[in-house]
């Protein structure tokens, strides 16, 4: 299993149910529907791939056709910021880096660079915000600190709610996944 759908898979187990049923009730979501699925990303990341390894590797032998453990998938996210230089400081994201980053990987894909760059500056703050309510209800220091797992889910479901048109797959279910998600308030 690559490091993408790795997280992916821990993004939509743990963290960011999607429906697909008829009815949208917040605090029951029913069956979930693949993110990928509705809106494709930019595809293998070399980063992503070798942090999964990293971690993976190194998390005691856990099986790769499960989800992963919290800690592991924090500890992935964190990696991922931090090697793609990402992240600037413990709790700040280098926004610009970011944009020059995703400009070089995507130069033929300005609306992808565009959504996923809005997504990431739309999430810094909001994810501050998450990671110190955390940390008041919870005083002990993880493993890796859960910033990074927060910035990439709130960026992964921002780009998911405004994904670009050629990206997005037309279909009842991921239309419906699109409107729980933005009705439901989730991302930042």
């Amino acid at each position: 299993m690559s490091a993408s759908h790795i997280f992916a898979t821990f993004l939509v187990l743990t963290l960011y149910p999607f429906v697909f049923g008829q009815t949208i009730d917040c605090q029951r979501p029913p069956k979930l529907v693949d993110p990928a699925t509705c809106c494709r990303d930019g595809g293998r990341d070399q980063i992503a791939e070798n942090c999964a390894i990293q971690i993976m590797g190194a998390n005691n032998g856990q099986q790769n056709n499960g989800p992963p453990s919290m800690d592991a998938a924090t500890c992935l996210a964190e990696c991922i910021l931090t090697t793609s230089k990402y992240k600037q400081a413990p709790k700040a994201l280098n926004l610009a880096h970011i944009r020059n980053d995703l400009s070089m990987k995507f130069p033929n894909d300005s609306a992808f660079v565009e959504a996923l760059t809005a997504a990431y500056t739309k999430c810094e703050p909001q994810s501050q915000r998450r990671l110190a309510a955390i940390q008041q209800i919870n005083p002990q220091q993880p493993k890796c600190s859960p910033f990074a797992a927060i910035v990439l889910g709130c960026a992964y479901m921002e780009y998911f709610k405004n994904c670009p048109a050629d990206r997005w797959t037309q279909s009842a279910e991921c239309a419906l996944a699109k409107t729980f998600v933005t009705q439901c308030g989730l991302g930042a």
